[in-house]
């Protein structure tokens, strides 16, 4: 296979692979990394998995890494501006560059899987073999932290051998995948724990604290299960949260949601782990970090598309919740704002609980709009509206007339919910929006 000349067509390339191909073990995606002399044996990782709240948990991390100086690096999914997002050391995303050197490197062996008789790598396993050999050849990378594509046992980055593992929480997500209890989606996570491993968690339920434990005691890894019960909060709005931990005192952060607490406790909870010891498997050592840095990291942290304020006349927020915890979660917060007209719009892909999803919204808005990305996971609009039991529900088949309705029209806050890949493509149209006014 020859090589490509431009990003654009590379991307296009990875992007029309396979997306998912059911899996017993992780052979294939060992032999991909065997390819390539292992590239994810050449750098110090974290791995985070959960059903919700692994990119926060991600983000907070990096943040406070950057804040002692670290050079961080970060394999996230999917992404909200552009592809090269989900590749970035520090700030800066994974250039074209190097985006087009490490994917003609890995199309290079394709000629050679083939006499082999292998298949070839998925959209998944291109995007994490790609990102491994990019942060293994950066000598000045101190870390990186690996998200989970889905689950984590049989997910194409569990061949990583982190310093340290992180379940954010469990709940109802890819059940035809993980399972369709949340022991089974918890084992599938659980996979990610290796021998002599520490895992941090932010799960509160007993019985899957009790399954952590015991899986925990059978790798012989230290357990680090959180407790909320010592937090107060403060204040938590648009403009962030701010509460009081028991050893830091106050902390703040900008990203609004009661979640958002939870997942900087995570966060707090494994920089403690470093702090009692990981660090001395590290190449630069500057620890322990103090809790000014933990603090300033925590504050700087950003995370686009969950509950970001895009626009303040109007009131527009964009949220990438899309499984029935998240919606759930997201919508407990804006209920507790100072708002009485509220209006939701919403688009989800076909394999969601979007009954349950949308019984939430209908009983939490004074009007609902119903529309649908140009990614092919989309939902039918028309199923979507024939579920609502809302006295004000509204069918619009344009992404870009929901925008219009809401400057024309606007509700004191007004939410764009439902999908991760919702909002990667209603952010540009409301940045181009506000511009053009």
């Amino acid at each position: 296979m020859k090589p490509f000349e431009n990003v654009s067509d590379l991307v296009a390339f990875i992007e029309t692979s396979k997306r998912f191909i059911p899996k017993i073990n992780l052979d294939k995606m060992h032999y991909l990394c065997d390819l390539f002399d292992n590239p994810q044996k050449r750098f110090p990782s974290i791995h985070v998995t959960g059903t919700n709240g692994k990119g926060s948990v991600v983000a907070n991390l990096k943040a406070v890494f950057q804040a002692a100086e670290f050079r961080v690096g970060t394999f996230t999914s999917p992404y909200i501006t552009c592809f090269n997002e989900r590749i970035m050391i520090n700030k800066a995303m994974i250039s074209d560059e190097d985006l087009l050197k490490f994917g003609n490197r890995i199309i290079a062996k394709y000629d050679e899987m083939e006499r082999q008789g292998k298949e070839l790598p998925t959209f998944f396993e291109f995007t994490t073999l790609l990102a491994f050999l990019y942060f293994s050849e950066r000598p000045d990378l101190d870390l990186a932290i690996i998200e989970v594509g889905i689950g984590g046992k049989l997910d194409s980055t569990n061949v990583i051998e982190p310093l340290l593992s992180i379940i954010s929480n469990v709940n109802y997500d890819h059940q035809n995948v993980l399972g369709n209890t949340l022991e089974e989606i918890l084992a599938q996570k659980l996979g990610i724990v290796k021998h002599q491993v520490p895992l941090v968690t932010g799960i509160q339920d007993a019985e899957l604290l009790k399954q952590c434990l015991d899986y925990c005691k059978k790798t012989h890894s230290a357990f680090f299960p959180i407790d909320y019960s010592s937090i107060k909060i403060l204040k938590s709005d648009l403009n962030g949260t701010a509460f009081v931990h028991p050893e830091l005192g106050t902390v703040e952060i900008v990203l609004p949601g009661f979640h958002q607490i939870e997942n900087a406790l995570i966060a707090i909870e494994a920089l403690k782990v470093f702090n009692q010891g990981l660090f001395r498997k590290l190449k630069r050592k500057k620890f322990p970090l103090s809790h000014e840095i933990l603090l300033r990291g925590l504050k700087q942290t950003k995370w686009p598309g969950r509950l970001e304020v895009m626009s303040h006349n109007p009131l527009v927020v964009i949220d990438g919740a899309h499984n029935v915890d998240g919606i759930y979660r997201v919508t407990e917060f804006i209920q507790s704002l100072p708002y009485e007209r509220k209006r939701v719009i919403f688009a989800c892909s076909h394999d969601k609980d979007k009954q349950a999803m949308i019984d939430i919204l209908d009983q939490a808005f004074e009007e609902i709009l119903f529309t649908a990305y140009t990614y092919k996971r989309h939902n039918d609009v028309e199923e979507l509206f024939q579920l609502s039991n809302h006295p004000h529900k509204r069918i619009v088949n344009d992404v870009k007339e929901t925008i219009e309705i809401v400057w024309k029209d606007p509700y004191e806050i007004n939410l764009f919910i439902g999908s991760l890949y919702f909002v990667s493509e209603i952010r540009p149209l409301i940045l181009q929006k506000i511009q053009n006014n």
